[in-house]
């Protein structure tokens, strides 16, 4: 298991996942780490990551069914522990790509960046 994590990290793997929701089905969580629900489910099962399963109201002894759920902090860990790199080797290889683009490419991407970070800033002033 990996140690001493950014805070940076910690950041951009919570950006992956969706906001506004902080728990998953094993189906919604499979589709944030690109995995199937029953990958998800073995991952729980062997503690991978990490959940909660209930059963409702049913009486002990009783239960039919039981529903597991992933807080998304769960999936951020799994991110985190499952990564073969780090936010800064990250930028790094982004750097070294936009080293070697041409003006006109430069250009879009500077648009693409103005455009998210307006509207980031948008959605803190809410």
């Amino acid at each position: 298991m990996k140690e001493n994590y950014s805070v940076d990290d910690f950041e951009y793997f919570s950006s992956l996942i969706p906001a506004g929701q902080d728990w998953f089905s094993p189906k919604e969580a499979g589709n944030i780490i690109g995995r199937s629900d029953q990958f998800v489910r073995d991952c729980f099962n062997t503690g991978k990551i990490m959940g909660h399963t209930s059963n409702g109201i049913a009486k002990k002894g009783e239960e039919k069914k039981t529903y597991l759920r992933v807080h998304r902090d769960a999936l951020v860990i799994y991110l985190l522990n499952s990564a073969n790199y780090t936010t800064e080797s990250f930028m790094e290889a982004i750097e070294s790509i936009i080293s070697r683009c041409s003006d006109y490419q430069l250009i879009r991407l500077e648009k693409i960046i103005r455009d998210k970070l307006y509207s980031k800033k948008s959605r803190y002033l809410r």
